[in-house]
């Protein structure tokens, strides 16, 4: 059976892309065989004709893959809004059959699948589901994403709070740096106070790396991740 993650956030701009993009780079280093799915992006930007998502592309382009475009980003909106928000007002809705016939063919494609949500769980997708519906569905394991500023602690647990209430596993957290700012001398209490009041492991604290800077995002996740290979979830 596939294993695989599902990279989730404690807001939108918290560096998802960066965190899966390092994922992505580990695990071919490590000789895996690597799908990527970003299953619903919006705030795409026309290119050759058709909307595309960037968030999207960076993630083709760090796994190397074949799998066409569609299959990737299923549901890709032009509108920069929440999934529910940008289909209305694009006069469409999202069609869910898409995402789930999509992940069943990667899932059966590749050996471990790095699936990219969109802003946080409780990201309305349309009239009923929240983005983490879509998590549990997938059944995937959750890396939650946190920002290395002001008010870490409290967005992560309530992220943690929502996982935890629709009884989705959390495999960690990893903090990351999307803007190059943090809390001065707190990191490392911010990190320990984190895992002491959720039980959940910090697995990796990514400083601060533009998504352009391709080199530099390789290396160092490269090497911040690696511990994540002592946790039975991402093991080959």
């Amino acid at each position: 059976m596939t294993k695989g993650v599902f990279v989730t956030g404690t807001d939108t701009g918290v560096g998802k892309t960066v965190v899966a993009v390092g994922l992505v780079h580990l695990l071919k280093a490590r000789g895996l065989d690597v799908g990527v799915m970003k299953p619903i992006a919006t705030g795409a930007k026309r290119l050759n004709g058709k909307w595309v998502s960037e968030d999207a592309r960076l993630l083709m382009e760090a796994s190397a893959t074949d799998d066409p475009y569609e299959m990737i980003n299923p549901i890709c909106l032009s509108t920069p809004a929440a999934p529910s928000v940008a289909s209305q007002r694009e006069g469409g809705h999202i069609e869910l059959m898409n995402i789930w016939g999509a992940f069943k063919t990667l899932r059966a494609r590749h050996r471990f699948l790095v699936v990219e949500g969109i802003g946080g769980l409780l990201v309305p997708i349309d009239g009923k589901l929240f983005l983490a519906d879509i998590a549990r569905e997938m059944s995937l394991p959750l890396i939650v994403v946190a920002k290395t500023s002001l008010g870490t602690i409290n967005h992560t647990l309530l992220t943690i709070e929502a996982a935890r209430r629709r009884r989705l596993k959390i495999a960690g957290i990893v903090l990351n740096s999307p803007d190059g700012r943090q809390v001065i001398g707190l990191l490392d209490s911010n990190k320990k106070e984190i895992e002491r009041l959720s039980g959940v492991p910090v697995l990796a604290v990514i400083p601060h790396i533009p998504k352009e800077d391709r080199i530099r995002l390789r290396r160092t996740t490269l090497t911040a991740f690696l511990g994540l290979f002592h946790q039975d979830i991402l093991s080959p």
